[in-house]
């Protein structure tokens, strides 16, 4: 029994096309082809008989039969060429036919523009209520620690010591060298401390700590997450920030190579009747075999170029680690501590407005969970748009980099 014939349009191997547009794709892909192509002179590729045949086909019959093969394909493109005029003549009219979208009411129109408003400022609220609730936490932890003397002192020795980073007159560039290699040395110790080692990305914690002669408050940030992109371009991501990218308020004092830079940055702080606060760092890249690790250590006393002296001098320190996990993923964790300004001796009468240390360090509090929210967020994004990857709403794992910053 023969079997059943169906017969189906051509154009149904093209459903996402319309007919017009499909029939154009098939004459042009048969155009291309040696038998469906114009006609043009063609050697054969028949194998020659070794001996004359006595049943071979007189030459007129031949090439009557070749002319014929290739008058069919020229008659079949014909044919789809008139077949996609017909269909773009149809397309044409169910274009004239169709209804034109019926146009909003004005009420209609309001209710929509009301109901985006609406959803902008449900967003805009949640944003200041996370913020609100941020500073209320480290508002209160700060209470704690001013009213209650802390067991053990969290901050590094050099702070116990007396100790400050100090830059001499001479060999400037190798006394950073060596403080920042100092700051390095202490990562592992700092990493034991915070429990780095063992978190579990994504981790964002912020702690309010006190020196043991109670005269100096800290605010400490640690954080880990996975980023997805190569470790090399991360570190490149965050040593354009921080050498870089710079506010208004600093500036790049002396890059002494491609990976130590000398910045300065002066800011005013919430009560207006202060001084201006001056904080010199050293920042210093090291691009180990498996790991790119970028360190600052603020300068208490540069002797070749002293801090404004009607300034405060600031202080603050930290590392950022980012390893490779993947190809086109890494993982990011940094610690980083700021202290509340030092006084110079003949600033010591200078007394701050109650509050003063408060906004300070939510200041700081809000600038670290800023550059681990939204800017390093944007900055992953366009660094992975250079590279030629995907950019899509859940490359970031699920993880929440705006999210709020865990007090402890």
């Amino acid at each position: 029994m023969a079997d059943a014939y169906y017969p189906m349009e051509i154009l149904e191997v093209f459903p996402d096309e319309d007919e017009a547009t499909s029939m154009a794709h098939i004459s042009a892909f048969l155009a291309t082809t040696s038998d469906f192509g114009p006609s043009s002179p063609t050697t054969s590729i028949d194998p020659v008989p070794s001996s004359p045949s006595s049943d071979e086909a007189p030459p007129n019959l031949t090439n009557t039969k070749k002319r014929t093969r290739r008058e069919r394909p020229k008659q079949e493109i014909e044919y789809l060429h008139a077949k996609h005029a017909d269909l773009q003549r149809q397309l044409q009219l169910l274009q004239l036919l169709r209804a034109p979208p019926k146009a909003l009411q004005p009420w209609q129109e309001r209710a929509m523009r009301q109901a985006e408003a609406a959803q902008r400022t449900l967003q805009e609220n949640s944003r200041l209520k996370s913020l609100v609730e941020d500073q209320l936490k480290v508002i209160n932890t700060l209470e704690r620690i001013l009213t209650k003397r802390p067991r053990l002192s969290t901050f590094g020795s050099s702070h116990l010591d007396g100790k400050h980073p100090v830059l001499g007159v001479a060999n400037h560039e190798v006394d950073l060298e060596q403080l920042l290699q100092q700051q390095y040395d202490k990562m592992d110790s700092e990493w034991i401390r915070r429990q780095l080692h063992d978190a579990t990305a994504p981790l964002k914690q912020a702690t309010l700590e006190r020196s043991a002669d109670g005269d100096t408050i800290g605010l400490g940030f640690v954080a880990k997450m996975k980023i997805p992109i190569d470790f090399r371009s991360m570190a490149d991501v965050l040593w354009s920030h921080k050498t870089g990218l710079l506010g208004p308020a600093c500036t790049v004092l002396h890059t002494y190579h491609p990976n130590l830079v000398y910045t300065q940055e002066i800011t005013a702080l919430p009560d207006a009747s202060m001084p201006m606060l001056e904080t010199r760092d050293g920042v210093r890249r090291f691009d180990d075999a498996n790991r790119v690790v970028i360190l600052w250590r603020s300068i208490i006393e540069d002797e070749a170029n002293p801090h404004d002296p009607g300034h405060l001098i600031g202080s603050r320190w930290g590392w950022l680690v980012v390893e490779p996990t993947g190809r086109f993923e890494c993982c990011m964790q940094g610690s980083m501590t700021t202290l509340t300004p030092t006084f110079p001796s003949h600033l010591d009468a200078v007394a701050p407005a109650i509050g003063t240390w408060t906004e300070l360090l939510l200041q700081a509090s809000q600038e670290n969970k800023q550059n681990f929210g939204g800017l390093m967020q944007n900055a992953v994004l366009a660094r992975r748009q250079q590279l030629g990857l995907p950019i899509g709403p859940d490359i970031f794992f699920g993880q929440d980099c705006q999210a709020p910053v865990e007090i402890v």
